[in-house]
Parts: structure tokens; sequence; C-alpha cells
């Protein structure tokens, strides 16, 4: 008997690269964390040495005896592997100090275990270099990610105080006072002021603080002060808009304000000072990024993200992973915004590599355009996520693990899934059930009653049980419904929200229906089930499409891969990456 051979080192890798490369990022990120360098440029740098690096040498360890170590699987499952020591070196950061050097140093230990199990498993595997549709796939994602950063340099690297909310005056009024000084901004004037004393001369109609939260302007000792969760509706009570810096608007009437205006500032040196002459220079700052208009129940959503993942350990208002993973990445900068946005970044490429997984289970004979989907739905995800300001939130990892969950791993994601939203344990379940895997659906359904049961025993013995219970009782019912019964109502939501999943997802909704072979089953059928909880809330944010346009693309590959005409094949991938490449370059977000 001849045994089996070893692949040679054209096939794979040799032992220790992984913890090589570990201690590589890890360099970067100490060398960076003791610079001056500040977000986003140290999230950029130091990001992969906390969410890379720990989990290498487990994923190559795994993949090894598994066969599977190829650099897709490898870089996707190190990640995952990586989290629990970003958790346990966010949590030991905060109990016993240090900050972000307890985190690395908790990266570098996980690193050489890794490293030194790595070593252990040297049992055959498969080429480290994924096959050749794979790598064209991945080459293009990385460019298409490349061009989308590029292209959201300024959105990502916009911090919180640069997000505001004005609303539109009742009557245009007739502005007083213009300052004569200061630098021109699409029409508006930006001013730093140098003394606690000015006047403005000349036409204002809006006036904005940007400061420090307790910040304060007198405008003939009338104060506008900067806060951090001011009232918008007095029904409503405080909104939290702001961490530490943030804006406070006020317009002036000439009937109460009469120029010349004198202006008092108690923090000159940390204030900037915005005049807008007409309300509609609002939306010519928002154009031009500057300041970004956002509804103050966005800017809830987004600074609520930031303040959990700063000083909570599990969260009783959302599923509790994306704190664990927003946690150590804002430890690691000390920054807010910027950092989410960069990590964000990662969770798009994440996305890309997730969807390549899929279609190698799913589509491995697809034609070369269909392996351009994954990239291209990243990049339509990153749109549909950055524009309105919801990057930081966890939908597009939740997106990931569901689409890893239908890729042959249904426990593990499927568990991931439902630790960053909700309806993930559903959803995943959903896939197993349309392939028919039974046992599979069995062992996910036990997995998420234990963890579920966990977290019910530690709310038990904490007491904050109840209000975990509320909580979802609030998110299955009240916060998306808000009470309506009526039938006709809820149907009437239905074809605003397929309309809008045909638009973000480039037709591929439609496209995939065309033959539904076992891969479109899978992707299409659970997106198409899952949507049925959607349709009839009665608001529509894109987050709620971002696993949907992903399914409805890997669909249309694997729709793709059924035909044997090679017209049909090409022609039916080539029409899906032209709509999601005319989206992601033209499409405008409708909701």
């Amino acid at each position: 008997m001849v045994a089996p051979a070893i692949p040679g080192p054209a096939a794979c890798y040799p032992p220790g690269v992984a913890l090589w490369v570990s201690f590589g990022l890890l360099a970067v990120a100490a060398l960076v964390q003791a610079s001056p360098l500040r977000e986003p440029w140290q999230a950029l740098f130091g990001l992969p040495a906390v969410f890379l690096a720990p989990g290498l040498g487990w994923a190559r360890g795994l993949g090894r005896r598994a066969g599977m170590a190829d650099l897709l699987r490898v870089g996707f499952d190190a990640f995952w592997l990586s989290l629990p020591a970003a958790m346990v070196g966010c949590a030991l950061a905060r109990v016993a100090g240090g900050g972000a050097w307890t985190l690395l140093a908790v990266a570098a230990a996980s690193s050489v275990g890794g490293g030194l199990w790595e070593r252990r498993s040297l049992a055959p595997m498969r080429s480290w270099l994924p096959s050749r549709a794979e790598q064209i796939g991945a080459l293009a994602a990385t460019l298409m990610i490349a061009v989308w950063f590029a292209r959201s340099a300024v959105d990502i690297a916009r911090p919180m105080d640069r997000y505001w909310f004005v609303d539109e005056p009742g009557e245009r009024l007739q502005g007083v006072g213009m300052f004569p000084e200061g630098m021109t901004v699409v029409g508006a004037r930006e001013w730093a002021p140098t003394g606690a004393d000015a006047t403005l001369t000349g036409e204002v109609t809006l006036l904005a603080l940007r400061a420090p939260v307790g910040a304060c302007v007198e405008i003939d000792d009338r104060p506008l002060c900067v806060e951090a969760n001011p009232i918008e509706v007095a029904e409503e009570g405080p909104v939290w808009r702001y961490l530490d810096r943030g804006i406070a608007t006020t317009y002036l009437s000439s009937a109460k304000h009469r120029p010349p205006l004198r202006l008092r500032f108690s923090n000159p040196q940390e204030s900037t000072i915005y005049l807008l002459e007409d309300p509609e220079q609002i939306w010519e700052l928002h154009d031009a990024g500057v300041l970004y208009q956002a509804h103050y129940y966005q800017l809830l959503n987004i600074v609520e993200q930031l303040r959990w993942a700063k000083e909570r350990w599990v969260t009783d208002v959302q599923p509790p992973l994306w704190t664990w993973v927003l946690g150590p990445a804002l430890l690691l900068t000390g920054g807010e915004l910027p950092t989410a946005n960069v990590l964000f970044t990662g969770v798009l490429a994440l996305t890309a590599v997730a969807g390549l997984l899929f279609l190698r289970q799913h589509a491995p004979n697809a034609p070369a355009a269909a392996w351009l989907l994954p990239g291209l739905a990243a990049v339509v995800t990153g749109k549909l996520l950055l524009v309105p300001g919801s990057a930081d939130m966890p939908d597009a990892l939740y997106a990931v693990a569901i689409v890893a969950g239908l890729s042959g791993r249904a426990v593990p994601f499927g568990l991931a899934a439902q630790l960053l939203r909700y309806p993930g344990f559903v959803v995943v379940l959903l896939g197993t059930l349309i392939t028919r895997a039974w046992r599979e659906a069995a062992r996910l359904t036990l997995a998420v009653v234990v963890v579920a049961g966990a977290f019910g025993l530690g709310g038990f013995l904490t007491g904050d049980l109840d209000a975990w219970l509320a909580t979802v009782a609030w998110e299955s019912g009240p916060e998306h419904w808000h009470g309506e019964t009526d039938v006709s109502v809820l149907l009437g939501r239905v074809p605003a929200f397929y309309a809008l999943w045909f638009v973000y997802s480039g037709g591929t909704l439609l496209l995939a229906a065309i033959r539904w072979p076992p891969g479109t089953r899978v992707a299409l059928g659970t997106a198409l089930s899952y949507s049925l909880l959607l349709c009839t809330i009665d608001h529509t944010p894109t987050h709620y499409f971002v696993p949907l346009l992903q399914l409805s693309a890997l669909a249309t590959a694997c729709t793709a891969d059924s035909f044997r005409s090679t017209a049909a094949r090409r022609g039916l991938a080539g029409l899906a990456v032209g709509g999601l490449l005319i989206f992601w370059l033209q499409g405008v977000i409708l909701a």
C-alpha cells in the first residue's frame, strides 16, 4: 500500500507562517499605537492585529485538519476565531487597566497559542491557493472595496460632531448678521473664533456651534449650548445625539436679533462657528460632506452603538455580539465613528469572502462574471449602510453570518447570526430546512436554546431578565409595526418593499428567479421567506435589505451556473454584474 502524498511547498505554505504573519500584524499595531497617528489611520493599521492575528494559527490548524486551509477559508475563520481574544482583552483592560496594550498582549498570547497548535496539525490539505475563479473573485472584490474606500473617504473619516439635525424653518426668515471674516464653505461660512468675544454684522439666518459637549456661545446674552442628549420633542424627553463633541444650532430671526450681534464663547479654542445665509445651505453642506444632515433618531442609532461598545459588558437592548466586536476596536484607538467605519470596511471584505465561499459550495462552475457578484454585493452593502450613517450597526456582519450559515456551517454561524440580530436563528434555520438538513437544523436549534438559556440564567441572577424580555417583546412587534393591525394597510406596504429590494439588488431579485437549482433554492428561498417578516413593517431602512441583496446576488450566480448554454450563463451573470454596478455607481437610496 502506498501512503498518500503530502502536498509539497508548491501546494501549501509551511507550518509557522501563521505565527510570523500574526507577529508582523501585532508589531505594526504596536508601532502605530506608540506613534502620533490617530483614527482613522490608527484603526486601519491596528485592527488586523486584533481581528486577524489572534485567530490565524487556530484557523489554519482547523483548516488543515479539515483539508481546507486555503487563504480564503483561513482568513475568514481567523476573524471569528479572533473574537474570543478580543473580548477577553477588552474585559481585562476594563478591569485591570492598560488600555490598548492589554488588548494587544492578549492578542499576542492567542497568536502564540494558535501558532503552536497549528504546527501540530500536519494533516494533508488542499492547495493554499483557492481556485482560479475564486482568485479572480477575490482580486476583483479587493479592487472594488479599495475603490469604494477611496470614494467614501470623507464619509469614513467623518466624526460624530460633523453630523447634525436641523429642523426646516416654518417660514423663510430674513436673516440678520453675517460675519465678514472666515472661510467660505459652499456658500456658508466656517469660522474659528480667536477670542471669547466677537460681533456679527450682515446677513445670517442660521448659526451652528461645533464644540465639546457643554460649551456655549451667548448670542446677545441668549445662550446656545452643545448637549449630548437634547430634547427635540417634549413628550419624548432627551434623545442621545453626541459623545464628547457635538453641534448646537439656532435660527436667527430679524424680529429678535438685530445686528450687530454680540457673541461670547465659553470655549473659543475648541469651537467652530457655521454661518448660513439661507436654510438651503444646510443641504449644500450635506452634499459637500462638511456637516451631514441626519434625523435625530438616526443620530441616536449611531451614538447608541458607540456608547454601548464603550460602556457596557452586555447590552440588553440588542443581541450582544456586535458590542463585543465594536468594543475592542474602540478600545484600541480610543476613537469613535471613524474607527467603527474602518471596522465596517473590514466587514465588507468578510462579506465578499463569505460570498465566494458560498459559491464554492453551491456553484463552483459558475461563469467568470458570476464570481464578481460577491465583491459587488459587498460595495453595494457599503453604500446602503455608510450613506445613511448605519455603518456602526451589526447588520453587515449579520448578513455575513447568514451567508456563512447557508454554506454548510449552519450551527456556528446560525448561532453567530442569532447573537447579532434576533431573527438570525430563524433565517439560517429556514435555509437548513430548505435543504432538508434535518440533523443540522436540530443541532442549531439545540445550540440556540442552550445559549439563550445561559443568557436567561445570567439575566435572572443579575436582575436584568425582565428588561431583556421586555426588549425582545418590543423588538418583536411594537417597534416595527406600532400596533397596526389593519390588513389593508399592512398589505399596502408590500409592493414598495419589494420594489426597493429590486432596486438595491440591481435587479438580481428577478434574475435569480428564472430557474431554481439547489443553490438558488437555498439563497433565494431563504431570502424570500425572510422577506415575509420584513415586508409589512412601517419603515424600510436600508439595513433591512443587506442580507436580501447579498442572497439574491449569490442566487443569481447559482442560476447562471445551472444553464448549459455558454451564452445564457454569461449573459445572466453579466446582467447581474451590470445591475449591481449601476446601482453602486449611480443609484439613489430611496428610503
